[in-house]
């Protein structure tokens, strides 16, 4: 009835007897996702730069900036993260300019 494999009401009922009501949330609100991979400092270069060829007419990809973290940071980043950096740059993946 409830959907629930029977290890899987054995952790929930685990839960509840010791945390009481608590134990019921899924916890997925606490849940902060991936940490992030470049620093503050780090975003806003990486923001500056994109904006910098942009302006010359110079549109990145995601192998671009995998190879701009790993000789500019020194950090290997997967390229599926690469498109985080580029949102939060303001830049769009699919249409490789800044969002308006």
């Amino acid at each position: 009835m409830t959907q629930y494999s029977v290890s899987g009401a054995r952790k929930v009922l685990r839960r509840y007897h010791t945390l009481g009501l608590d134990g019921l949330g899924d916890g997925r609100a606490d849940n902060r996702g991936a940490p992030t991979v470049l620093t503050e400092a780090e975003q806003q270069q990486f923001a500056a730069r994109l904006r910098e060829d942009f302006e010359q007419g110079i549109v990145w990809s995601g192998k671009d900036v995998q190879t701009w973290v790993l000789e500019q940071c020194g950090k290997t980043v997967y390229l599926g993260r690469t498109y985080e950096f580029m949102r939060a740059a303001g830049f769009s993946p699919q249409n490789p300019g800044p969002v308006t």
